[in-house]
């Protein structure tokens, strides 16, 4: 069942191809239509041929036996005048026998002489002939008896020879036989048309072959034409099948210069049009999904620096350069840099210490507000022939960034891919991929302004609330101080006075002396409270950092050893000066160093370091190796009365006051901690100007 399938597949596979590719095709029909016209011509001058032999045998017959009647004629006159039986058969017999016996005409068949009045004189059939000749067709009895009856009156009375048909293939010719233009008698001929029909038969068998000839010529000479008309039509087919499957890669060859060749032609140049389209659509496509996609990545990111590397890298791919970077201009030095590289020569192009743009491209964008291209960067004007020749740049092309109608920097292309140079189009492209580039840093500075700003806020609200609690906490000092601290007093003091002057049991003494430290402690919160509300400004002049830090070192050093901590002090010692209250700083660096102690209970290292960064700032680090501050915790720390420590341990005030003391300072405390990796609190304070630095170093 599946050969039978097979087959019956391929049969009519076979079939479908030969219908649609020959039968059903043009060269079919051009074929059929030569072929036809072909056979046509052939039966028309085969028909032409057959009539015409027809008429030229009937012709020839005619003048045959007008031309032995004739002759016959002017022979026997003398004896038809006289009517001379005897002599008229003599000389009539050898008409029939030719000088060696045989037939002398194989045609004639009859022969007959009548007088004036139409009367029967002489007459000889082939039959009746004394010497007849072999395989010559004979005459009857009824041919002989028509010779003797005589001739009809209509027969008498006719002016010329009388043409006739007188029997199956017997053709007859009666002359008139005239002396002095008056009929003396007749003489009567009877041809036979056998041989003449064995000649038209052959003629005929010849034309038959020549017209088979011709038509099977015709048949090929068709075939060839067919070919010839339909081949470059068969391959056009072709091409355009090939072009609808977008497989077309090679124009149909061109031959001659006909209606064909000129179709062949208006093809090749619609196919290419048609291919060059697709291309163009095709790359038209691809660059508007990068910049969809480009657009929809630069969109979503609010990152500067994240935003500049991407915008080098789609650039890259948008229009395939070798290189992509965007310059700024640094707003320090007010010279562009590049603030992103991206390809091949982006680690020459990050050294330069200052961007290709700055100078000649930068002036002319400047001016005129439009992208350039440079299709030749060696040799143009606006930049360093030399520096391009070094770098290998060959062209470019630079697009303006804008925000709010300023220029904010440029985005350049280097070197296309595959060695050749930028184009317009190319340009039109890199100039739509800047606008989104603008419009993506716009709305990434946008949001950093407005993240700065809501910074600010945050923090002015912080402020406010740390005010209102400092406020609070001021007006309950006042009123614990008022109400709390003269009675206070009274119980310090007598608890003091009994101590020192009862002679108590141990146990009462050691109830008393708890009171004692009690009653210390409570005035310590106190005061630590007056002074966490006191809102008044200190007096800051500008001091070496380092005084007060040494104080702060040998104050708990002797703590620090008892506690199994080592202090390492990594600073230089030269002076770092700031505007700031050597009491009040030193109070912050006790604090920090304190909670550092408190955090290594089994003993650790807790090392100071000061750096200055940059001219601005300088940097006390308190770096130890404890416990760490748990993730939830490192938020509060700064809040007022937030403690970490077991209870009685601590007021949570320490850090609160010495953070507000950095702040009016015009500092700031950055903390970095991780449970079990210690922590590092590092104050920063603003530096003082190197003259006022010497003043301050010379009072």
């Amino acid at each position: 069942m599946a050969g039978t399938y097979g087959i019956g597949a391929f049969i009519e596979r076979y079939i479908r191809q030969f219908s649609t590719r020959w039968w059903g095709g043009v060269r079919c029909r051009v074929s059929f239509y030569v072929s036809l016209a072909l056979f046509l011509a052939a039966a028309f001058f085969t028909i032409f041929f057959f009539i015409e032999s027809d008429r030229l045998l009937k012709a020839e017959m005619r003048g045959r036996a007008l031309a032995f009647a004739r002759h016959l004629a002017t022979m026997l006159l003398p004896d038809i005048a006289a009517e001379r039986a005897g002599e008229l058969d003599r000389k009539i017999n050898p008409a029939f026998i030719s000088f060696d016996g045989g037939a002398a005409d194989p045609d004639l068949r009859t022969l007959a002489v009548y007088d004036r009045s139409g009367r029967f004189l002489v007459g000889r059939t082939r039959q009746e002939a004394p010497h007849r000749a072999v395989r010559v067709p004979q005459t009857g009895p009824a041919e002989a008896e028509s010779l003797q009856a005589s001739l009809t009156a209509e027969t008498r009375q006719m002016q010329e020879p009388l043409f006739r048909r007188a029997a199956a293939g017997i053709y007859e010719v009666i002359l008139p036989v005239r002396t002095g233009g008056e009929v003396i008698g007749f003489v009567r001929l009877g041809l036979s048309g056998e041989w003449h029909a064995a000649r038209y038969t052959a003629n005929a068998r010849k034309a038959a072959v020549i017209l088979v000839i011709i038509v099977l010529i015709g048949l090929a000479i068709s075939r060839a034409i067919a070919v010839s008309i339909t081949k470059p039509l068969s391959e056009l087919s072709a091409a355009a099948d090939e072009l609808k499957r977008r497989n077309w890669s090679a124009p149909v060859p061109v031959q001659g210069r006909g209606e064909i060749s000129r179709l062949i032609e208006t093809f090749n140049d619609m196919a290419q049009t048609l291919l060059q389209r697709e291309i163009s659509l095709s790359r038209g496509n691809r660059d508007l999904f990068i910049l969809h996609t480009a657009g929809l990545d630069l969109m979503e990111g609010l990152d500067i620096d994240a935003l500049l590397q991407k915008t080098a890298a789609r650039a890259e791919d948008l229009v395939r350069a070798d290189t992509v970077a965007l310059a700024t201009v640094d707003q320090a030095d007010r010279e562009m840099k590049y603030a992103s590289v991206s390809g091949g020569k982006a680690t020459a192009l990050a050294g330069l210490e200052r961007a290709i743009e700055a100078g000649g491209i930068y002036n002319w964008i400047a001016s005129y507000g439009t992208p350039l291209l440079i299709q030749d960067a060696q040799s143009d004007f606006r930049l360093n022939g030399e520096l391009m020749a070094s770098l290998g740049i060959r062209s470019l092309m630079t697009v303006p960034l804008w925000s709010s109608n300023t220029m904010t920097g440029l985005l350049t292309a280097f070197n296309k891919k595959g060695g050749g140079a930028f184009d317009k189009h190319d340009l039109r492209l890199f100039t739509v991929f800047s606008n989104l580039v603008s419009s993506a840093l716009q709305n990434a500075s946008l949001y950093n302004d407005l993240k700065t700003n809501m910074d600010e806020l945050e923090e002015a609200q912080g402020q406010f609330v740390r005010a209102a609690k400092m406020a609070a906490i001021g007006e309950l000092a006042a009123n614990v101080a008022h109400e709390v601290n003269n009675p206070l007093t009274s119980v310090l003091g007598y608890t003091t006075h009994l101590i020192k002057t009862l002679d108590l049991p141990e146990q009462q003494k050691s109830m008393l002396q708890m009171i004692e430290q009690e009653t210390l402690r409570v005035r310590k919160i106190i005061r630590g409270l007056l002074d966490f509300s006191s809102q008044r400004s200190s007096w800051r002049r500008p001091a070496d950092l380092l005084q007060p830090l040494r104080e702060t070192v040998a104050l708990l050093q002797g703590v620090a050893e008892s506690g199994g901590v080592r202090i390492f002090e990594e600073y230089d010692g030269a002076p770092v000066v700031a505007y700031m209250n050597e009491n009040e700083m030193k109070q912050v660096f006790i604090n920090i160093a304190t909670n550092a102690l408190q955090a290594m209970p089994g003993g650790g290292d807790l090392r100071i370091r000061v750096r200055s960064a940059g001219r601005n700032e300088a940097h006390v680090e308190f770096a130890d190796s404890g416990v760490g501050i748990a993730e939830e915790h490192r938020a509060r720390i700064f809040e007022p009365f937030f403690s970490t420590k077991t209870e009685g341990g601590g007021t949570g005030l320490g850090l609160s006051i010495s953070y507000r003391i950095v702040q009016n300072h015009g500092g700031r405390i950055e903390v970095e901690s991780a449970p079990g990796s210690g922590s590092v609190f590092r104050v920063i304070l603003p530096l003082v100007r190197q003259d006022a630095a010497a003043r301050a170093g010379a009072g």
